[in-house]
């Protein structure tokens, strides 16, 4: 009896911690995720001053190269998940036209989320990227749902 009582104890034990520690183990990078870090190019293929469309991950994005500092966002409208056009210096929905500044705020609605931005760091020349970073602000599970 004294056995089956331990066994019981051990089991329940594990049944507890189990999860606790798989919160708490990071999950390993899933080829093709968007968490993925990808090179998307040489910096010097993105000019300064100009926004220049790209592919991360299979999903539209953007380079915003203001004098050196390289920020990437996303091209999904936050409105409705249409793709963002580039063209001009400008971004703007051809949906339901909403318009977005350099640096992803909402300048016009519909959209009233911010594109979000990707993380990103130039290495060796290279521009690598990624995951998307959806914290800042409170995204519909609809648009997150579309970066997993």
């Amino acid at each position: 009896m004294k056995w089956l009582i331990a066994g019981f104890g051990a089991v329940s034990l594990a049944g507890v911690l189990y999860p606790v520690f798989r919160f708490l183990k990071p999950p390993a990078a899933v080829s093709g995720a968007i968490g993925q870090v990808v090179n998307i190019g040489a910096v010097s293929s993105f000019p300064a001053g100009q926004l220049t469309a790209v592919t991360v991950n299979d999903q539209p994005a953007y380079v915003n190269n203001a004098d050196g500092t390289y920020a990437v966002h996303s091209l999904l409208c936050t409105h409705l998940g249409c793709v963002v056009g580039v063209a001009d210096g400008r971004l703007h929905c051809p949906c339901h036209g909403s318009d977005f500044a350099a640096t992803g705020a909402v300048v016009k609605g519909p959209a009233k989320l911010p594109l979000p931005p990707y993380h990103s760091e130039v290495k060796n020349g290279s521009l690598l990227v990624g995951p998307i970073d959806l914290s800042k602000t409170s995204y519909p599970g609809w648009y997150t749902g579309e970066f997993r």
